[in-house]
């Protein structure tokens, strides 16, 4: 549930109010010390620590403020800043108190309780919801967490005995040859995964966005997510192989052809096409469909075509206009022949004349 907004209120005028008496409980109301505060017996004088469940503390303490501001990428459906996992933490309490699990999957849960797990994420974070990748990441998210919370729920049923045994103790799961059907499934999908990575739980838009300053393209991307620090090698052979066709790929191509959209081309070349799936890059990023794809370069296309047809209209323009200037040149430089050459045929009559007039 949501913390209520706490009105301000004056300070009181004694703010330490005196001390009451001190009063011995009766010997009805004494209690036996836990059995969890005694020492363990292997005599160390401090019990192990362990991690308590999530209260989203910290959440609680930026909602006063407002809902939580999350940044979610273009064709990206996980937020990638620093609350991605204060909302996932969020998003896993909501399910946890609101949800109802009796259902097998997230696609039999009712429509009207999804609406209603929508809208408490919508109230709590910063969402613009006319955006598609931010109703998608709500979306999955809910998806994820209802089966991942759906599976803790089931690893405890399977704690038991057998199914009477459940029954009896008060599990409320339902019927079990489904799931032991979907773990087999689970198990030959497991088995057909043969490149691994070591991002761990941290989804790959948080660390594409981590490492956007010191990773150049996708291809450096591929060895950070895929190389193990501890072993100081790829975390299978597979993985190796598949680094060393990226790199023999971008070695063919000319220097001035290694750029980052030559990389992002020879990665998705080398992992292949999956519809509805950027391979290498996790589900959480919306890959670019062939029609969109098609449709872009179409767009591209016509722009070129109708550059170039501007071009030649302004060419040919200029062409006209240097065709006139071209025919006035001409037309001059007749007229100007045309006056040397009289020029020249009186002045030849001129001389012969006068050398006549000399000889006589």
């Amino acid at each position: 549930m949501q913390p209520p907004n706490q009105p301000w209120e004056p300070p009181c005028s004694n703010p330490m109010p005196p001390p009451e008496p001190i009063r011995e409980p009766p010997p009805e109301t004494i209690r036996e010390p836990s059995p969890l505060r005694e020492p363990p017996p292997n005599g160390d004088t401090q019990a192990h620590r362990r991690r308590g469940p999530a209260k989203c503390i910290e959440f609680e303490k930026l909602w006063k403020y407002g809902p939580v501001i999350l940044k979610i990428n273009d064709c990206e459906t996980a937020p990638c800043c620093s609350n991605a996992a204060m909302f996932t933490a969020r998003v896993t309490q909501i399910i946890k108190q609101h949800c109802d699990m009796s259902y097998t999957r997230w696609t039999n849960v009712l429509q009207a309780q999804k609406d209603e797990l929508i809208d408490r994420v919508r109230g709590d974070f910063a969402l613009d919801w006319d955006r598609e990748n931010h109703r998608l990441t709500v979306r999955k998210q809910l998806r994820k967490l209802f089966n991942a919370f759906h599976h803790e729920l089931h690893k405890k049923y399977e704690s038991y005995g057998s199914h009477e045994e459940a029954l009896a103790a008060g599990s409320t799961m339902v019927d079990f040859e489904e799931f032991k059907r979907i773990a087999r499934q689970n198990r030959e999908n497991r088995k057909a995964l043969t490149i691994n990575h070591t991002a761990g739980r941290k989804s790959f838009v948080r660390l594409v966005e981590e490492k956007r300053a010191t990773t150049t393209n996708l291809v450096e991307f591929y060895k950070e997510s895929h190389w193990s620090k501890k072993n100081g090698k790829f975390v299978t052979s597979v993985t190796e192989n598949t680094y060393n066709e990226m790199v023999s790929k971008m070695d063919g191509l000319e220097p001035e052809q290694r750029n980052d959209e030559a990389a992002s081309i020879v990665f998705r070349e080398v992992l292949g096409h999956r519809p509805g799936y950027a391979r290498g890059l996790g589900e959480m990023v919306i890959p670019e469909s062939t029609r969109q794809r098609n449709t872009q370069k179409e767009r591209e296309y016509l722009a070129l075509i109708e550059k170039h047809k501007t071009d030649a209209e302004n060419y040919k323009t200029k062409l006209d206009q240097v065709m006139c200037e071209m025919q006035a040149l001409r037309e001059r430089q007749n007229a100007t022949d045309q006056m040397l050459q009289s020029f020249f045929q009186n002045f030849h009559g001129n001389t012969e004349s006068l050398q006549s007039c000399g000889e006589t």
